[in-house]
């Protein structure tokens, strides 16, 4: 049987995509090359530009004391007032000792668990710690907020 069409060899069209993938990779090669060349100067004058970071300066103890005394007066109006529910005033609490000791000491205690606060050694802060843990966690609890917040000023108040 004759037919009109010729069939080409299955090599041959192997050969043709071997060569458009050198060439595509070549390409992107040497675009890679010219691009990094080009825009070096850029980059350079870009990491000048930066501002650089500095470390806050530490306030002094005693004005720190004053600022987180302040704010924890303002929480014990909030609770006076009702505004915090027993569990939300715990953590508010939690959360106000725990930034006092990370400002402090530069110990950032803010997402430690009770474990890793005890492994950090300072026992003021792992009491307070394991106090509020119960009305925090539970979903009622007989702790004593005011007990609490007395405890809390007394640590600020004496911290050294």
């Amino acid at each position: 049987m004759v037919t009109s069409v010729e069939l080409q060899d299955p090599m041959s069209y192997y050969l043709f995509w071997l060569i458009l993938a050198i060439v595509a990779v070549a390409a992107v090669f040497f675009l890679q090359i010219f691009f990094r060349i080009k825009l070096r100067d850029r980059l350079k004058k870009k990491r000048e530009k930066e501002p650089k970071v500095h470390a806050p300066k530490k306030k002094p103890l005693s004005v720190l004391k004053w600022e987180y005394l302040q704010k924890l007066e303002y929480l014990e109006r909030g609770i006076n007032a009702g505004a915090y529910s027993k569990r939300s005033a715990y953590q508010e609490l939690s959360m106000l000792i725990r930034t006092f000791v990370t400002d402090a000491t530069g110990i950032k205690v803010q997402n430690y668990s009770l474990h890793e606060i005890r492994r950090v050694g300072i026992p003021g802060l792992t009491a307070l710690v394991q106090e509020y843990y119960e009305p925090e966690f539970a979903r009622q609890s007989m702790a004593d907020i005011r007990a609490s917040l007395f405890r809390t000023r007394k640590a600020i108040e004496l911290w050294s």
